[in-house]
């Protein structure tokens, strides 16, 4: 039996009716002690404290309906409060795409710089928005905010957006609502998507987590069982499964209505108008019943790890999956980890 086959199993058939077994129990002391057990089989708890500062790079591949996109990705973290992932988008010999999101204490900012479309073979030229729906707007043209999505941000200045300038092929986030299609998201929504979309990283390669984790049931299905470990970010539950013989981390999960804050990465497009895939808005899936006027559904987003790899005395995935309801949308293949670089004074505000 192996991590990947109980990890395959418990999302394909047995995730939901485990989560909903799950609910009743809330046990501190024992998912003190999982967490414990599962930072022990990643390294110790001496080398993960230690770590401050990770650089992960590799590439991505996105699907969603018709739009494939695919680049080289880049992701800055350093505590207490600073993210920022870079994708590059892009047919080789051809002006290339690159599109940054970032959080600094609670300032976001978005840009997208270059001519080269959104890359891969969906991609389009066009202003590219955030959404935390890690859904693909398809084509070219403006891909607008959504409702409740992390969309254009604050750009690391004034609260209205007017903090750093725009440079040549460059567009920048200015402030939630009041660029070209805003739809006056409400800017503390957008941040605690983005807030709780670091926390998840911090999870999931660190198992760090400030809101300590409570256990709440066993998952099971027909090749192994897991412990289901729940935890809050920018107060959003968050689902962990370690497998309970090794205590390696399998995948974690979480609730989101699409098209407003939540969902996997909060990557660009996808407004819940365009870009539309099995089960979202348009689509015969949960937002269906917001179409006929009724209230849109939430929809379970899963992100998977695999392929853990020993870098600095620590074993990190080096392959992530993302998804919604069972099915991956997004899988990166990870290049490299430094552990604690020193980072230029600018890494964050590029």
């Amino acid at each position: 039996m192996t991590s990947h086959r109980v990890r395959q199993r418990l999302i394909g058939t047995t995730l939901c009716s485990a989560m909903a077994a799950a609910a009743p129990a809330q046990d501190a002391s024992k998912g003190a002690a999982s967490m414990a057990a599962a930072r022990q089989a990643i390294g110790g708890e001496n080398r993960l404290a230690a770590v401050k500062t990770l650089q992960v790079t590799g590439t991505f591949r996105r699907v969603i309906a018709n739009d494939d996109s695919d680049g080289d990705f880049e992701v800055f973290l350093e505590l207490p409060d600073k993210y920022l992932r870079s994708e590059k988008t892009g047919t080789p010999g051809q002006p290339s795409t690159e599109t940054i999101e970032a959080l600094v204490g609670t300032a976001m900012r978005d840009v997208v710089r270059g001519g080269g479309g959104r890359g891969g073979r969906g991609g389009g030229g066009g202003d590219v928005a955030g959404n935390p729906d890690g859904l693909a707007a398809a084509g070219g043209g403006d891909a607008q905010p959504a409702d409740g999505g992390i969309g254009r941000a604050d750009d690391l200045g004034d609260a209205d957006g007017r903090g750093r300038g725009q440079g040549p092929g460059e567009t920048v986030g200015i402030g939630p609502g009041r660029g070209r299609g805003g739809s006056g998201v409400d800017p503390d929504t957008q941040r605690r998507a983005r807030q709780a979309e670091v926390g998840r990283l911090w999870l999931m390669w660190l198992l760090r987590t400030e809101i300590p984790a409570t256990w709440i049931g066993i998952a099971e299905s027909p090749d192994g069982k897991a412990d289901v470990l729940e935890t809050r970010f920018a107060g959003e539950a968050t689902r962990l499964f370690l497998d309970a013989a090794s205590h390696m981390p399998l995948m974690m999960t979480w609730q989101a209505v699409p098209g407003r804050a939540g969902g996997p990465g909060g990557r660009r497009g996808g407004d819940g108008r365009r870009g539309r895939g099995p089960g979202q808005p348009g689509a015969d899936g949960p937002d269906a019943g917001a179409a006929q006027g009724g209230p849109p559904q939430p929809m379970t987003f899963e992100m998977t790890f695999a392929d853990h790899r020993v870098v600095n005395g620590i074993r990190l995935p080096h392959v992530v999956t993302r998804g919604m309801n069972g099915q991956t949308i997004e899988r990166w293949t990870i290049r490299s980890y430094r552990v604690n670089p020193s980072f230029n004074a600018d890494a964050f505000t590029r």
